[in-house]
Order: structure tokens, then sequence, then C-alpha cells
């Protein structure tokens, strides 16, 4: 200012222009026309134009700079109000995670996000790497906007995976993203499912909301509809990714491996991030996935073995169990019967599956063309007036799996899965024992009658009801089943794996087959055990018991101290038919029991004379002296034991005879006809 008032004052200075656009600084300068004679100044403001010096122009511009000012001011306080509102929500978020997931589940909104499956463009996978920390959203979208690949693998840090187990989930257009599994969640759903419930098998799948994952697999198409979110983190970036694809209907996937994997952590920051996001901006608040219940990382099923319809009527059997391996009598009975009916019925599976239990996937697919396995992941209800395992199974994925798949005829098996009807759908409640009897022979009063009102209800909204004898049928109908849809499909035996043989040399031998996790057969052995065997050791001192106690057995049996050195228990045991070779005589001392009892039969068909109660082989018709010897009291029961060891003529016609009724009324062909009958009718 100085220098321009020392060059320009010996100067007659007809015009002095300076700079007025609201840069900071050098103010002397700028105020250097008015001290330089004759005072004539000319501005140019922050739009390139210019105004004169005067007095009047001067106001006007200082007027507008200071409403401009004040805007800008106002402006800058409310995002900094809205910054540090979010930043302490955060905050708040990830020391108080359940108020963040609280805040959450009571705002979000159902609506669906309206975009169509868009179907895949392009080829090849382009594989894109980010930090774990850090989201460079501004890189990342022009780089997926570029491409021409039909998927993007995001790959965290140096993590690799083969994606051939991935793509064939994107035949279904509907499929967002695929990923590799890394945790389990176990019971920690949190917002919503993140992982799995349970380490995948191989090979294995499951629907999950947000599979995070360091590899996932990305339709690009879908990911450009949904856009890049400007997250700070990955996590938070892919959590609003997974929302936005469940409320379009699209679907998100992980696929197992072979290593063992960890239960999965929480994510604070990046839960709160999403949350914060979320409950902040109106459109994302609205949304809601549809069918929630197919996301929660609990069903799984195998993408490889996927098998085309076939064109036959197609049934769907709900099952509480896994059919097979052939653990206990209900499987026994669902996968064979199931098989005898395979070509000519199109079966599919929901079943749920029992904790720590491998699936089958191949056995199951020679039977079900479409196998899908739930694990139960929520808490049994509270209403006390329900039976005590119809609280248990409740599960809303199963329900929502029930509703998304197409099918022409429901078989419910087991009357504890009776409540996953589905209306205006013809339907069969299989009644493989009439449960109230049970827990009322267990003298078990309220569970009893809690099983009476459930099953009543129940027998008379299903269009068709299967009992496994005709004394069960009679209680049925007693009970308000409708009589002439209420019919017998009982058990059987596949004869043509268990035939008769030569038994192996050896000690006297008796067998003893049932599953402890069913409780009259835990009490069967507790009654062989302490009553029946020290009156056969009396007579036969060198006899010995051979127990198959089933899967898991300890659990459900807490005295298995000092046994006697001659009872030899086993838990599960695939093929039986080794140790039925090696038996003089099959024990069925039964004092609580319901249905009837597929092992009975399995042994009759293996040559094996049976010694039963009148209650171990109710149902089956068979006749004392013939078929078996049936006897209830402890000592007779035990001479019937021992005459069998001893007499190897009555054992042999004993067997002969069981082996020929077996042939003529359980072989499972003979049954599936009935059960034909009732689907093509």
């Amino acid at each position: 200012w100085l220098e321009a008032q020392k060059l320009l004052w010996p100067h007659w200075v007809a015009l002095a222009v300076a700079v007025w656009t609201g840069e900071s600084g050098a103010w002397p300068l700028k105020l250097a026309p008015f001290s330089i004679p004759p005072f004539r100044a000319l501005f140019m403001n922050e739009h390139g134009d210019f105004f004169a010096g005067t007095p009047d122009a001067v106001a006007r511009h200082a007027g507008r700079r200071l409403r401009d000012g004040a805007h800008s001011a106002r402006n800058r306080f409310h995002d900094l109000a809205r910054g540090a509102s979010l930043w302490l929500f955060a905050l708040a978020a990830q020391r108080f995670a359940f108020l963040s997931r609280a805040a959450f589940r009571r705002w979000h909104g159902a609506e669906a996000l309206p975009l169509p499956a868009l179907a895949g463009v392009g080829e090849g996978i382009l594989r894109v790497r980010h930090a774990r920390r850090h989201w460079r959203w501004n890189e990342l979208a022009p780089t997926v906007e570029a491409s021409s690949c039909r998927w993007i693998l995001f790959l965290e840090g140096d993590a690799e995976t083969p994606v051939g187990d991935m793509l064939p989930l994107f035949d279904d257009p509907r499929t967002f993203a695929v990923s590799r599994q890394i945790d389990y969640r176990d019971w920690n759903l949190g917002l919503f499912a993140r992982a799995p419930f349970r380490p995948l098998q191989p090979g294995e799948a499951s629907q999950t909301l947000a599979p995070l994952s360091t590899a996932i697999l990305v339709d690009r198409s879908k990911l450009l509809a949904l856009g890049i979110p400007k997250t700070v983190v990955p996590g938070s970036a892919w959590l609003e990714l997974f929302w936005m694809a469940a409320a379009a209907g699209w679907r998100c996937f992980s696929v197992g491996q072979s290593h063992e994997l960890p239960e999965s952590s929480d994510w604070p920051y990046e839960e709160a991030e999403f949350v914060t996001r979320v409950l902040a901006d109106p459109a994302l608040r609205k949304l809601g996935p549809g069918r929630p219940g197919l996301s929660r990382g609990s069903i799984a099923f195998a993408p490889h073995l996927a098998q085309p319809p076939r064109g036959l009527p197609r049934v769907l059997i709900v099952s509480p169990y896994l059919p097979y391996p052939l653990s206990h009598g209900g499987a026994v009975r669902i996968y064979n019967l199931c098989k005898a009916l395979a070509g000519r019925v199109d079966f599919l599976l929901a079943c749920f599956r029992e904790k720590n239990e491998p699936v089958h996937y191949d056995r199951l697919h020679e039977v079900f063309r479409e196998v899908y396995v739930v694990d139960r992941d929520e808490r049994a209800l509270g209403d006390k007036r329900l039976p005590r395992q119809v609280r248990e199974h409740q599960s809303e994925s199963l329900r929502d799996l029930i509703g998304q798949l197409r099918f022409d005829y429901l078989q419910v098996e087991f009357a504890h899965l009776a409540e996953f009807h589905v209306p205006d759908v013809p339907s069969i409640l299989v009644e493989h024992d009439l449960t109230f009897t049970l827990y009322r022979q267990l003298g078990e009063r309220e569970e009893s009658s809690r099983w009476l009102e459930f099953e009543r209800k129940w027998l008379r909204i299903y269009s068709t009801v299967w009992t496994m004898s005709e004394p069960d049928r009679a209680l049925a109908i007693a009970e308000g089943s409708p009589e002439d849809r209420t019919l017998v499909i009982p058990n059987g035996v596949d004869i043509e794996r268990f035939t008769p043989q030569l038994r192996l040399e050896g000690p006297p031998e008796i067998l003893y087959v049932g599953s402890f996790r069913h409780r009259p057969n835990l009490l069967g052995f507790d009654t062989l055990r302490r009553e029946i065997l020290p009156r056969v050791w009396r007579r036969c001192p060198e006899a010995r018991l051979c127990v198959v106690a089933g899967p898991d057995h300890l659990h459900y049996w807490r005295e298995s101290g000092n046994l006697d050195a001659r009872i030899e228990v086993h838990g599960f045991v695939e093929d039986l038919r080794p140790l039925y070779a090696k038996a003089s005589a099959v024990a069925v001392p039964l004092e609580v029991s319901a249905g009837t009892n597929i092992k009975v039969m399995e042994a009759m068909a293996c040559g094996r004379a049976v010694v039963s109660t009148p209650v171990g082989c109710q149902g089956l018709g068979l006749i004392d002296g013939a078929d078996a010897l049936i006897r209830a009291g402890w000592e007779d029961f035990a001479a019937a034991l021992c005459d069998l060891l001893e007499d190897s003529r009555l054992r042999e016609r004993i067997a002969a005879a069981a082996r020929q009724t077996v042939e003529q009324r359980f072989s499972w062909k003979a049954i599936a006809e009935r059960a034909w009958q009732c689907y093509a009718g």
C-alpha cells in the first residue's frame, strides 16, 4: 500500500482498480483506490463483475456480502450441529450397542425398494481389493462403472478365495451377493444376521441378510443400481448395501469352507455408522426386508446338488429330524417310505437339524429333489398352554421357507410341527404316535392334557391324517379326526436290506435297540438292566447284552458308570446288521410306547426271535408264540429270553415265522402303495 502511494501520487490516475472477491488477506491494498487522487475506483466482485467505488455501490456490495456471510454461517452451524449430533450418536451407539439396535428395530420401516431383478450383464470377474478400515468410495465408484465384467469380487487385504461354488447361486436372478463364510453367529443375531447360524459344511450355502466377509462376490449391475455408499469403513458400506438389497427382494448367500471357524464378534463402529446413516436418511429408514425369516442364516442347502423339477406331484415333507442317517424309527420311516415312492412323487424336504449333526446331502438327494435343513435359532415360546415340544420348535425361518416353496401337498411328520399347516393346500398330518397317550402313560397329566387339546385341534384341521395302526386310527377318530380322511399307513421295514443271517459264533447275546433321546427307550433299558438281566444271569450267567443307544446318548443317560462287564453300550450305529448277526435274541422291554416300533420289524426281518412286552409290539398284530414271545411280567420276560438262549429250535421257529410275517405285511413296497393312493386321490 505504501509502495502504491509513493509510485502513484506524482501522477494523475484516471482509474484505480481493485479486487473485492471475498478472499482473505491484503485488505490495505483493497482500499488503496480510495487513497489515490482523484479517488476514482472500480472494484471486481467474486462473480467477475465490476462496480463503481461510490458510496451507494459499496454499501450495496457490503450488504450483499453480509447477507451471504450470515447465510453461510447459518449453514455451517447447521452442518456442525448435525455432524456433532451424528458423532455423538455414533459414539453412544458404539458404547451402548443395545440402544443402537433397539432404536434401529423400532424405527426402521418395512417398505420394499422398487428395483427389478436385473439380470447380470457382461462376462468375467473384476477383482477389487480394499483396506480393512478404509472405504475409498470415490475411487471404487468409477472403477465399478467403467468395468464390463459380470461380477465384482471384493477382497479385503491379501485375502483369496475360489469362486467355483459361488457362481451357481447367481443362476437365480434375484441373487445380489455371495460371500465365503469366515465366522458363524450362533445365537447372537445382532441387528440382523451377518453370518450363518453355524459353520457350514463345504458345498453348503445359507441365505444370510448381510454375509460380511473378506471375500464377497457381487453382481455388478445390481451394485450399480444400489450405488456405492459414502461411508468411512467398508463394513458400514456393506451393511447398507445388504440392507437395500434385502428391501429390493434380492438375496445374499454365504457358502461354507473346510477350515475351522470362530464365532463372530460384534462390529460396534460399523453398526453405529450404519444405524446413524439409516435413521438420518428418510429414504433408507422406511425400507425393510421381505420374509426376514429366510435370511437369518439358519436355512442351509447344497446348491451343487440342485435338480430340475420332475413333472410329478410335488410333496413337501416337513420333519423335526433329518431323515438320514437312519438313527431312529422316525427317520427310518420317512426315508424308506419316500424312497419307495421317489419314482412317482417329486419330494421336497424341509427339516430341522439336531445340534452338531452332519448333513448327508448326497444321500438325501437320492430321495428328495430339494433339501432344506433348518437350525433352531429361536428361544422356546413361553406360552405354557402349548406342549413343550411345540414351544421348542417355533421357527420363523421354517414358516417363511414353507411360504415360498411351490408344492401340491404338504406332509407334516409328527404332531409337534402341526402348526406349520398351510391353509388352502391339501395337507397330511402323520401321527407317528398319538403323543398325548405317551405322556398319559408316563403319568405326566399336565403335559398329557396340553397334548390332548393341541392334537384335537389339528386332527380336525388337516385334510388327511395318517396313523400307524388301527388302534391309533380309532383313537384319533374318537378325538375328532374325521373318519373318512383318517387312514392307516403303517410302519415298515426294508426287507431287501434286512435279511436273515446265520448267527455268528460267540456267547449267547441279547440285543436292545433304542435311542436314549426318546425317553421310553431309556426307561426300557433301565428296566432291562435292573429287573430283567439279574433274572437272566441266574439261569444263563454267560449271557451278554449289546445296547444301541443312539446319537449323543450320554447326554440323556446320567448313570453310565458301574455297568456290569457283560453289558456293552454303543452310541449311534449306522449299520445294525452285524449286531443282529451276533444276537441270539432281541429284547423290547418297553412299558411306555406309542405308535408302532420299527425296531421290532427290523429284528423280525433279520430272522431274529423277539421278546417284547405287549406295549412294545402294540399295533403290529403279532401272535404270541408264533411271530414273537410276548410277556408282561419281568419274571416271565426273563424266562422267555432264557428259553430262546438255550433252545436253538425255538429260536429258529420264531425267527422263520417272524420273517414270513414281515414279508407279507410290513414291506415298504406294499405300504408305499397305500400312500400313493392318498396322493393320487
